[in-house]
């Protein structure tokens, strides 16, 4: 390895950059913990929070937890045996509604399937005043914007879509008899009041069921089938978009593997079906941060798994049981629900105190994975404004790929580059060794890359 004029003066707080290190070893940013003073249940089935401190969370046992912290300090404000809450969303700090499952599913035996609150929590209100027929059961809740909500129900059918325009004064329902593929729904996404998606299943038979995704333009009144899976035995579980264009639906199994997932980059209009697992897990929530880095959980005792390249390799995360949502506030922060409730942050700091000293990398640049097939991700240290040059060369010194030929700016330390596997003529290279070389300004150094095949 050459490695020339890589000594550089920074001033920053040690501890992050520590952190920002290991994050670029690992390809996951930032941690999840289990909170300690958080309850801990079978599982709780939905959680959200409107900011870092303010959050509610909802059981199987007829109970809403509340939060003003956090989540380092809980209240249950509200316990009914006979209930079993399926999901709940707050459209601000006093004004939000709770679903339940309905009579009949996993043991509930109250046939009022939505409550309201007015005074954050502290008491909670049967509501059963639907336009249209009335829901038997909610399992997916979600906040539009300020006057919208939406709700759709149940698991195991029948199948219906709710949603109120006025902060809940009055709820208009919608049932799915004339949709005849459509045997129950469990989880939504919506963009904006008009247009989103809802998944679900084909049979409320689990051995005879298929996923299926649903994709309405005009708020609802009207569904078209998106994608049906290939395989009997699925539900569609959980469904999230992390931007407008890349969307996953987790995909539950009760027995019997592989088990895959859905993915879509184009905003929805067509679906992949993706392996996530050889083995068997009971997957069921799913949770992405951006575009590629999220994580997948299930009703198992086995652990939530992160992917960083966007479903392609999945990974332990190593915290979580039972995971069934995960909510994220910003970039930084998020939280998830399962056994107890789990919290996410990425920003790491030393309260003032700030270092300055000279940076020569032990590793100015790395790959993961490494051995590698098909793809890898270069991150290398950046010393200097000016043109960077990244490239791929075999082992005699022949240029195989140009990844980025462009200027760096002040402030831009690090980059972050997949490599395919493939040259430049878009074809696949033959396994064996590769070296990544990189041109900044005055430096320049080659690092070792092993392909398999």
């Amino acid at each position: 390895m050459i490695l020339r004029a890589y000594s550089v003066i920074y001033k920053f707080k040690l501890l992050h950059y520590l952190f920002l290190f290991l994050t670029l070893l690992t390809g996951q940013t930032g941690t999840w913990i289990e909170l300690p003073n958080a309850p801990v249940v079978t599982r709780f089935n939905d959680i959200q929070f409107l900011s870092e401190n303010l959050g509610w969370a909802v059981n199987g046992w007829g109970q809403i937890y509340h939060t003003p912290d956090g989540g380092d300090s809980w209240e249950l404000q509200f316990e009914q045996s006979e209930t079993h809450f399926r999901s709940v969303g707050f459209f601000d700090e006093l004004n939000g509604w709770a679903g339940n499952v309905g009579d009949g599913e996993f043991g509930a035996t109250d046939i009022i399937n939505l409550y309201h609150t007015s005074d954050g929590g502290s008491s909670w209100m049967p509501f059963d005043d639907f336009i249209g027929p009335s829901p038997q059961g909610l399992c997916g809740i979600q906040v539009i914007n300020d006057t919208v909500m939406c709700a759709v129900g149940r698991v195991r059918g029948p199948a219906f879509f709710t949603k109120t325009m006025d902060r809940g004064e009055t709820w208009i329902s919608y049932d799915f008899d004339q949709y005849v593929s459509v045997a129950g729904l469990i989880d939504l996404h919506f963009f904006n009041p008009d247009t989103g998606f809802i998944v679900g299943l084909t049979n409320t038979d689990h051995e005879d069921s298929r996923g299926i995704v649903l994709k309405t333009t005009d708020g609802g009144e009207t569904w078209m089938p998106s994608f049906i899976t290939s395989r009997s035995g699925e539900w569609a579980w959980k469904v999230d978009f992390p931007s407008d264009s890349v969307g996953y639906v987790s995909l539950q199994r009760n027995y019997e593997s592989p088990i895959y997932f859905l993915k879509t980059i184009d905003g929805g209009e067509t679906w992949n079906e993706m392996l996530f697992m050889n083995d068997y897990y009971f997957i069921q929530g799913i949770g992405f941060i951006n575009d590629t880095l999220g994580w997948m959980g299930g009703n198992s005792s086995l652990p939530t798994y992160v992917t960083s390249d966007g479903g392609e390799t999945w990974n332990s995360a190593g915290f979580g049981s039972r995971v069934n949502r995960l909510d994220f506030i910003d970039q930084n922060i998020g939280y998830a629900c399962g056994q107890t409730i789990y919290k996410y942050t990425d920003a790491l700091s030393i309260e003032n105190e700030e270092i300055v000293y000279s940076i020569l990398p032990d590793t100015p640049v790395i790959n993961y994975p490494n051995p590698f097939n098909p793809s890898t991700t270069i991150v290398t240290y950046i010393p200097e404004s000016g043109l960077l040059q990244v490239s791929v060369i075999d082992i005699l010194g022949r240029n195989i790929r140009m990844l980025y030929n462009d200027m760096i700016y002040e402030g831009e330390s690090w980059k972050k580059i997949v490599w395919d596997g493939l040259d430049n003529n878009r074809r696949a290279v033959p396994g064996g060794v590769y070296f990544c070389q990189i041109k900044n300004g005055q430096s320049s150094m080659n690092h070792k890359m092993i392909l398999l095949k």
